[in-house]
Order: structure tokens, then sequence, then C-alpha cells
């Protein structure tokens, strides 16, 4: 048996091997470049942007509230309502074991 070291292109000559030469494209390649770099964004897209843009205007912490409870703390006047903690831990693996039966 003997073994054939030839390589065949697939690129039909398209493709050169050379470093720094340009490659011939087809003018279907060409057309198909030129009409692909038109985007249309669906109006949804718009309505996200806008929301995005309003979260991003809103502080992620309140400073005020913050400052309220640390003043609060130090005062000795925060009391922990034990019932309402208890509730919303309840409320809160209750939401987490219904996302995990979805």
């Amino acid at each position: 048996m003997k073994i054939d070291h030839s390589t065949k292109t697939i690129t039909g000559g398209l493709i050169r091997e050379e470093s720094g030469r340009p490659v011939k494209k087809s003018p279907d390649e060409t057309n198909a470049q030129a009409s692909s770099t038109h985007v249309q964004l669906s109006p949804l897209s718009a309505q996200l942007q806008s929301i995005q843009r309003g979260f991003a205007d809103t502080p992620i912490i309140d400073a005020a509230r913050v400052a309220e409870l640390k003043e609060a703390i130090s005062n000795g006047h925060f009391k922990v309502n034990a019932e309402k903690v208890a509730d919303r831990l309840l409320q809160t693996v209750q939401e987490l074991i219904a996302a995990h039966k979805r």
C-alpha cells in the first residue's frame, strides 16, 4: 500500500496559504457581507434599555436608611421584631422551593 502525501484543497483556490496577501472573495461573499451589517432591534429592546437606565440611576444602597439604622443601633433603640423576621424567612423559603420545582 502506497501512502499519498499530497494534499487536496476544498477551497477552490480562493484562500491562499501565503501571509500578507489579500484573499479573493467571490461576488456572493462580498454581497453577503454588505447586507449582513444591517441590524434592526425590536421596540422591546428600547424598552429594556430604558429600564436599564432607570436602574442605573437608582442607588443600590439607601444611605439615609443605613445611617438611620446605625444611629438606632448605637443608641440602643433598634428593636428586632422576631415575628416579622420569621415570617419573611418562611416566605423566602417558600419562594425558593417553588423556584426549585419549576
